[in-house]
């Protein structure tokens, strides 16, 4: 920042006329002459100072400014980036599971068409012997299928491993970035809110003693006036920010713990029923049923550690794909649900705000909802997605059509949303999870409502009852 120059305004003095001869006052009146240009040329000079000090701090608030639009855009890619990612993670993960419901098949129908233990029974209770070869051919068959299908799973296993690997460290990069750009942003604001009060100071410092110089000091007063106003507001959202998202924190992690407890009952049973098996097709089928409550008691784990996880730009937890087992809301009297199900709590709400890097404007166009990462965001009504990808100010984000001419926007997203352009989703059906891409510094949800495609936004919280 630059140091402000200190200048004294001189004032003007009025020639007075005297009743001396004028050969006696001459040479007084030449010297008073002398001193008022000298006086005028001086304030001319404190004047051209001013300005050019005006024009540098203008210079560093637009630096500031290209700044920030830097990192914003290094964000951004790193984002997309992370979305294309997250993208290839589902799809290994929907190609994992599906190879895993074939091999749960696979057994079954062994256990069902081919009663024989082995395939010396196979031959003994065959009526023929092109019977008892068409029979063992066919055992054969599936056995080497299922060991094929168990390599490639073990295969995409490892392959799913290295790009979460690298999806953690995509994700570490954006934290880092995020950090950066709130750094800015904090620098912007304080900037441009000490501007319009520096330059008010300047212009007072070379105003005169009269009506000028108390229009620049009441501008001054009032421009100083507004600066703290707007450091009380920036300071009281930042305690409700701080407030909401330790609500929504103790609500995720209590939701958390029923989901292992289940998972953990799930898993006993499953053990039980795997203890009490008799025969190996029994036990192979009871050792599948384990794997998969396992697989759900492990992700009610990560759920329980993304729930406990601080929901600012520090999370390091990746969210794929959201948990699947949350209640859905009820629909309220208007048609609409809650689009989370641990409770809202308005961290920003519909209206105008104090914006800190003037990207978004002062009006904003919806609700800002806290919550954790990785926190599904859920359809708050019926229709059709027609919108759902990725955008440098929205992030990862969602945007449904509904019958009666409404439009849902669901706003930075964690990852790529699970559903397409063109699908029908209904209320509750979960869209994605809760993060920060985007022009965002922190975990949240922004929930806006439209009567035309991004324009025409109405305040969304009447029909959502808050």
């Amino acid at each position: 920042m630059i140091k402000l120059k200190k200048y004294t305004v001189l004032t003007l003095c009025a020639l007075t006329l005297t009743t001396a001869p004028l050969s006696v006052l001459a040479n007084e009146y030449d010297q008073k002459i002398t001193d008022q240009e000298k006086k005028i040329t001086e304030l001319q000079q404190s004047e051209q100072s001013v300005e050019e000090q005006k024009n540098v701090l203008e210079q560093q608030v637009t630096a500031i400014e290209q700044e920030v639009a830097a990192v914003l855009k290094e964000k951004t890619n790193e984002e997309k980036k992370l979305s294309e990612l997250t993208t290839k993670i589902r799809l290994l993960q929907e190609k994992i599971q599906k190879r895993e419901v074939q091999l749960r098949n696979q057994a079954r129908d062994v256990q069902t068409n081919h009663d024989s233990a082995s395939i010396v029974d196979v031959v003994i209770n065959a009526k023929s012997i092109g019977e008892a070869v068409k029979k063992t051919v066919a055992v054969s068959t599936i056995l080497n299928a299922s060991k094929d299908i168990m390599e490639q799973q073990k295969k995409d296993k490892i392959a799913l491993e290295k790009l979460e690997a690298e999806a953690e460290q995509r994700l570490q990069q954006i934290n880092k970035k995020t950090t950066e750009l709130k750094s800015k942003q904090e620098q912007l604001v304080q900037m441009k809110l000490d501007q319009q009060v520096k330059i008010n100071a300047l212009q007072a410092s070379i105003a005169t003693e009269k009506d000028q110089k108390k229009k620049y000091e009441k501008q001054k007063e009032e421009a100083e006036k507004k600066r703290q106003a707007a450091l009380k507001a920036l300071e009281e959202q930042k305690r409700k920010e701080t407030a909401a998202r330790e609500k929504a924190q103790a609500e995720a992690e209590k939701q958390a713990k029923i989901a292992a407890e289940n998972a953990r009952k799930q898993a006993e049973e499953a053990q039980k029923q795997a203890d009490a098996a008799e025969t190996a097709k029994q036990k192979q089928a009871a050792e599948i049923a384990q794997l998969e409550a396992q697989k759900q008691e492990q992700q009610a784990i990560q759920q329980q550690e993304q729930a406990q996880t601080v929901t600012d730009t520090n999370a390091n937890q990746v969210t794929t794909s959201p948990t699947t087992n949350e209640t859905k809301p009820a629909a309220n009297n208007n048609g609409w649900a809650s689009p989370l199900s641990i409770g809202l709590s308005v961290t920003s709400p519909f209206g105008l705000r104090q914006d800190p890097t003037g990207a978004s404007g002062g009006q904003h166009d919806g609700i800002d909802f806290a919550g954790s990462a990785g926190t599904p965001i859920m359809a708050s009504k019926s229709g059709t997605v027609v919108e759902a990808g990725f955008h440098w100010s929205a992030g990862n984000h969602v945007v449904i059509q509904h019958p009666d001419g409404y439009y849902s926007y669901y706003m930075h997203m964690v990852s790529a949303p699970s559903v397409a352009v063109g699908s029908e989703v209904s209320t509750g059906q979960v869209l994605g999870g809760m993060g920060t891409t985007g022009n965002s510094t922190g975990v949240h949800l922004h929930f806006g409502v439209s009567t035309a495609l991004w324009s025409s936004f109405v305040n969304p919280a009447p029909l959502l009852g808050v």
